[in-house]
């Protein structure tokens, strides 16, 4: 009968009592924290290739890390994963190396490296290809290749020529460099080198030791360029049709590229998917563009992500270029996109980015806005080149006053004439008073003027009529004494100097006939002056000739230009007196022709447009020389003058350098 009953709990239901239950509370909530063992998790950093999984293991206050390593050498007595007794075994907290036994403090994980008997740390080389072989002296020549700083592009150009050559029958599967896929194994950062730029041995400061070299069928990679430098994309993702999908290609780029090569943690803020561009031949990629595996595909992204991700890699370029304003070493990120500053250049800048915005802040200051040239060429900058090379200031400013331009070309825009106010508005035709919509200044839309309070356009024209009269007057005579340029229209006063104008808009032009000033194809100044233009037939000694120095044209390339007409008039020359030829003496030398310049008729011409007056001078026309006056110094000594005069000025300049 008793056996009915059950006695381990005193209340009802079969329940433990509450007494007990806030007694164990009770006891759980005084545990000491500091008799528990502290337990921190053991991560091989190369575990991809010794498949060693992590560890968690509980510490006691004495241990250091030769206890650790002993526990280790515990755990992997043997097969695959051993860990031989006299192995020296490398702690790593975060990315930099623990140094003596201490363990660090606050510290929930460690890396570790095992390096057995003879092994030195250096980076190893493991081909992995399946139909192609490539022997052990072949890798030890790779291997000495990424020891000597080579460039992931190198290195695959290397293996590349090393597979074709002895691998005879099957050289066809490697038939380009970019097939060849290098991919660092464990380390803080595991899986293929993207950047043909990077130096290979750099991967170490990722903690990674195993380079594993494999290669991609022929159609199974895309190149993405941008920032001078290319990146290779080896087994991507296609769609159902076997092309590109452009949302996994930005995907990779952010994922892969632009926020992985910082030194500890990637960092994935400040860059939306959106804002990388794509452009595939010249043209945007949209969402269903037909783009084969193996094409090459440009990229850009925002300034300001650009300028970030080139500081990030900058670790992991090496320093291969110069340039020659600043002679300071650059990187190839560091200089114009695909060695152009505008679309429109024909030559290969040499201009690092950082001098290029330095030359657009100046000349902001020197010509307008939309006369900004390129350093190097007279080819004029884009609203997009200003973006990418100038600082935020500064194409702000440029910004700004490219806004402004295009508002006020809109016929019935205003601008407020509140000086405190930057704003306009666009007012119909027939409206006289308009209302500023931001500070509320008004202002008559008739006359430009601030609003004429208690009176109407027609008594204001009336009170105002004394004035307008002398403004009038002003006018007038500002046109007698200047000339509209012909590329701006605004008007240009010379009060001195020679007759070619450069104007501040840009434009180069004759004072007197409005003819343009080009460069032909030798670099040489010439003009359109018209018939009636004085300089048509006896053009300047500028033009013709180089504009820093004009004499130089004397020995220039190709063969010289004929000289022009001795007489304006067309009439036949007067012919010179025989003259009788001078004997050959101690003083004189002996008749001949010049070893420079062969042509008689252009050896006359450059005496008589040099001779007896400044070369410097614009306004001496070269005809003025009188044609039956003898020289009496050959041409051999005014070229000795020349050079002379030439190598004292660089003395000179030597000297004050």
């Amino acid at each position: 009968m008793f056996s009915r009953w059950s006695f381990t709990s005193t209340s009802r239901h079969g329940e433990p009592s509450s007494h007990h239950r806030d007694e164990r509370r009770h006891r759980s909530r005084h545990r000491d924290p500091a008799r528990e063992r502290r337990r921190i998790d053991l991560v091989d950093l190369d575990g991809a290739l010794t498949n060693r999984d992590l560890l968690n293991i509980g510490l006691k206050e004495s241990w250091g890390l030769e206890h650790v390593a002993d526990v280790l050498k515990k755990r992997y007595p043997g097969g695959v994963q051993h860990i031989p007794g006299d192995a020296e075994i490398q702690f790593f907290w975060v990315d930099k190396r623990v140094d003596g036994d201490e363990i660090p403090l606050g510290a929930s994980s460690l890396l570790y490296r095992v390096l057995e008997a003879g092994d030195n740390g250096a980076l190893r080389i493991i081909w992995r290809g399946a139909k192609l072989k490539l022997r052990k002296h072949q890798i030890e020549i790779i291997t000495r290749e990424v020891a000597a700083g080579r460039s992931v592009g190198s290195i695959r150009e290397t293996t590349a020529n090393i597979l074709r050559a002895c691998n005879e029958t099957k050289g066809h599967l490697v038939k380009n460099a970019n097939q060849v896929m290098i991919e660092a194994a464990g380390g803080l950062r595991s899986g293929p080198l993207e950047g043909n730029n990077w130096e290979v041995r750099k991967v170490q400061t990722w903690l990674c030791r195993y380079l594993i070299i494999d290669v991609v069928p022929a159609d199974d990679y895309f190149v993405l360029q941008g920032f001078n430098e290319e990146y290779i994309w080896h087994k991507p993702y296609h769609n159902s049709h076997g092309y590109a999908d452009v949302y996994r290609l930005r995907h990779w780029l952010k994922g892969k590229v632009l926020t992985t090569i910082y030194i500890s943690k990637p960092h994935r803020r400040g860059i939306d998917i959106e804002d990388i561009r794509l452009v595939y031949r010249g043209k945007p990629v949209k969402k269903h563009n037909h783009i084969r595996p193996g094409e090459a595909i440009d990229f850009d992204v925002p300034r300001v992500v650009e300028d970030r991700f080139i500081r990030a890699e900058a670790w992991l370029v090496p320093i291969s270029e110069t340039c020659i304003v600043c002679s300071d070493e650059k990187r190839v990120s560091e200089m114009p996109n695909k060695r152009k500053i505008t679309a429109s250049c024909e030559h290969d800048s040499s201009i690092c980015k950082e001098c290029v915005g330095s030359w657009i802040a100046s000349s902001m200051d020197t010509v307008t806005w939309d006369r900004l040239k390129c350093p190097e060429c007279p080819q004029l900058l884009k609203y997009e080149n200003v973006r990418a090379f100038a600082t935020r200031e500064i194409f702000e400013r440029y910004d700004a006053l490219a806004a402004k331009a295009f508002l006020s070309n809109i016929p019935d825009f205003v601008w407020c004439l509140n000086t405190r106010c930057n704003s306009g508005q666009i007012h119909p035709e027939g409206c006289e008073r308009a209302r500023c919509h931001v500070c509320k200044h008004s202002l008559c839309v008739r006359h430009k003027v601030p609003w004429h309070k208690g009176e109407t356009c027609g008594e204001y024209e009336r009170r105002t009529r004394k004035q307008r009269k002398n403004d009038m007057a002003s006018e007038k005579h500002v046109k007698e004494i200047t000339k509209p340029c012909p590329g701006c229209n605004r008007n240009v006063h010379k009060y001195t100097g020679c007759d070619h104008v450069t104007c501040i808009c840009g434009h180069e032009w004759c004072w007197l006939c409005f003819g343009g000033y080009y460069r032909d194809d030798h670099d040489f100044l010439q003009c359109h002056h018209t018939r009636q233009c004085r300089y048509h037939d006896n053009p300047p000694n500028y033009e013709g000739g180089r504009a820093f120095m004009p004499f130089l044209n004397v020995g220039g390339r190709g063969p010289p230009p004929p000289p022009p007409p001795l007489f304006a008039g067309g009439g036949p020359p007067r012919e010179r007196r025989a003259e009788a030829a001078p004997q050959a003496g101690p003083g004189n030398r002996p008749p001949g022709p010049h070893p420079h310049i062969q042509n008689a008729d252009f050896v006359d011409f450059f005496l008589r447009r040099h001779m007896d007056r400044n070369p410097f001078d614009p306004n001496i026309n070269i005809n003025l020389v009188r044609p039956h006056q003898g020289n009496p110094m050959g041409p051999d000594f005014f070229e000795e003058a020349l050079l002379f005069n030439l190598g004292h000025l660089m003395q000179r300049a030597e000297r004050d350098r």
